[in-house]
Order: structure tokens, then C-alpha cells, then sequence
């Protein structure tokens, strides 16, 4: 139950036995006017305690560099260059939202971005990019083991996710948004990383 909905609960808590009946009237313009002085604050938390997606500057960030990511990469499997390019979201609603609203209607090379919300499961789909957030950690031991032969990038947002098995891991340095690259994992899932694309990573392990 929130906050707000204890103080209204609390408004009308009491029951009305012989001379309560005189004194419940004043009592709850009281409670009313109480509650009238908390409203705004109560009002202020609960609005806070909502994450905005289009204030969501890390789901922002992450979509622009997915997408960019997405243009500097070749797909060695022919059967990957055909259809939709799909990238695959696992956790982060706001990441999802922000693929949806600002790339859904773009393509990579010829073939039209799909943006898939996926369920929580080991067992992923097969698609270009594979997002894992923070949420759904717990999987990704499977996730690696599952995904090792497919030509999918994995793509998350923890310490150590190079050494694990991701190819490319978001990281935070000073403030600022980056990412590093691991080759042998883009090379495992067949993947051609472009130069541009290693030159403007934090940090590159071959």
C-alpha cells in the first residue's frame, strides 16, 4: 500500500459509538486538513519514485550507442543479413521504450530494426543483439552457455562481462557513458568488428 493511500485510509479509520457521534465530524476535518498540508509532498514522492523513460539519460544513451553499435558491425552468418535485424531486450523497460520510439522505424543496411521485449528466460530467441540489464543477471551464466554458438551479440552492464562472455559491456568512467569491446567474444559468435568501432571503445580486449 503507498503512503498516500495510508493517510487516506487513516482519514476514515474509527467507528462510531455513542458520543464519538458528537466529536467523529470534527475529528475528521482535522485528519482532512492534515492531509491537505501533506498532499503536495506525498504527491512529490510518489512522482519521483516513477522512472520517466524520456528522462532515462542511461536508457537514451545505451539506445543510440545499440544502434550505432549495430551500423559498425558485419554479421559473417548470411542468414542474419536478410529479414528484420533484431535486437533483443532482456530487463531495462526504459531501454526498451527508448529502441522503440527512436529506432523502431530505422534500418540496419537494408534490413528494418525489430526492437523484441523478451520474457525472463535462459532460452533466448535467436536475434543480432542481445541486451541483458542489471535485472536479469542471474541468467546470463545460461545465457552465455546457450548463445556461444549463435551469431548474437551479447551486450550487458557489469564488471567482468568481457571475461564472461559478453561482447560488447557498458561502463561508466568519470560520469560518462562508455563502452568497452571484447574480440575473441565477436569472434566466437562471428562477428566483424569495424575499426571505428574499437577505436572508440573505453577499453579493447583481443
Amino acid at each position: 500500500m503507498t503512503l498516500l493511500c495510508r493517510v487516506v485510509k487513516w482519514i476514515g479509520m474509527g467507528s462510531v459509538k455513542g458520543g464519538a457521534k458528537a466529536t467523529l465530524g470534527s475529528m475528521r476535518i482535522r485528519r482532512i486538513s492534515k492531509l491537505l498540508i501533506l498532499l503536495p509532498l506525498l504527491l512529490c514522492t510518489a512522482v519521483q519514485q516513477q522512472r520517466d523513460p524520456e528522462k532515462d539519460t542511461r536508457a537514451i544513451l545505451q539506445a543510440n550507442y545499440l544502434y550505432n553499435i549495430a551500423k559498425l558491425v558485419e554479421w559473417k552468418d548470411t542468414s542474419m543479413r536478410s529479414g528484420n535485424f533484431v535486437i533483443g531486450v532482456l530487463g531495462n523497460v526504459n531501454l526498451y521504450q527508448e529502441l522503440i520510439k527512436q529506432y523502431s522505424t530505422r534500418s540496419i543496411g537494408s534490413q528494418s530494426i525489430e526492437v523484441r521485449k523478451l520474457p525472463r528466460s535462459a532460452q533466448v530467441e535467436r536475434c543480432h543483439i542481445l541486451f541483458v540489464g542489471r535485472t536479469e543477471l542471474a541468467l546470463l551464466p545460461d545465457i552465455y552457455k546457450n548463445m556461444k554458438t549463435q551469431p548474437t551479440m551479447v551486450v550487458t552492464e557489469y564488471s567482468g562481462a568481457l571475461d564472461d562472455g559478453a561482447v560488447v559491456n557498458f561502463v561508466e568512467v568519470d560520469n560518462l557513458l562508455k563502452y568497452e569491446l571484447n574480440m575473441a567474444n565477436a569472434r566466437g559468435h562471428g562477428l566483424v568488428v569495424g575499426a571505428t568501432l574499437k577505436n572508440l571503445a573505453h577499453r579493447v580486449e583481443e
